[in-house]
């Protein structure tokens, strides 16, 4: 090829046409005319059965070649790995030692740090405190909280008429 394209390309091209126009390269049998009579002594289709031995022959090269394809590529692809293997720098002790992950953190006694829990919980429900630092709301026990409720209406008192 030529830097301003295929040299030959474009006069191989010209000379086939004009061959195949003037009737020299007749590779094919010339096709009827589309609206001409068929002949009614043709079947209309292909009366020959298909070459069973060289269809099998062409499916079992193309089966090799996929075949001979994958294992070059196999091949090769393990042959560039170990060649870049051993480009690589060896290992430092550092990065060779196995790593230990650490111990859980385990509690040593799960169902006493549970009943602590539900203490503070039951401790924190049925006493009186401040629910916050400046000790504006204060916090009464459930049930002394249901006693002062029971009987009331819960909906806001109306301020008084003037």
């Amino acid at each position: 090829m030529s830097a301003d394209g295929p040299a030959g390309l474009i006069p191989a091209i010209l000379a086939g046409l004009t061959l195949r126009g003037t009737g020299l390269l007749n590779g094919r049998p010339p096709r009827p005319a589309a609206n001409s009579q068929r002949d009614p002594d043709d079947p209309g289709h292909e009366t020959s059965d298909v070459n069973v031995r060289n269809t099998v022959l062409v499916m079992a090269g193309l089966a090799l070649t996929a075949l001979a394809v994958v294992g070059t590529m196999v091949w090769l692809m393990s042959t560039f790995a170990a060649s870049q293997r051993r480009a690589l720098p060896a290992l430092t002790a550092q990065q060779t030692t196995r790593l230990a992950p650490p111990p859980p953190n385990l509690q040593a006694d799960p169902f006493a740090d549970l009943d602590r829990e539900r203490a503070a919980a039951a401790a924190h429900l049925s006493g009186y405190g401040y629910r916050d630092e400046a000790r504006t709301r204060a916090r009464i026990p459930i049930g002394r909280a249901m006693d002062l409720t029971v009987g009331r209406s819960l909906e806001p008192a109306e301020p008084a008429a003037r």
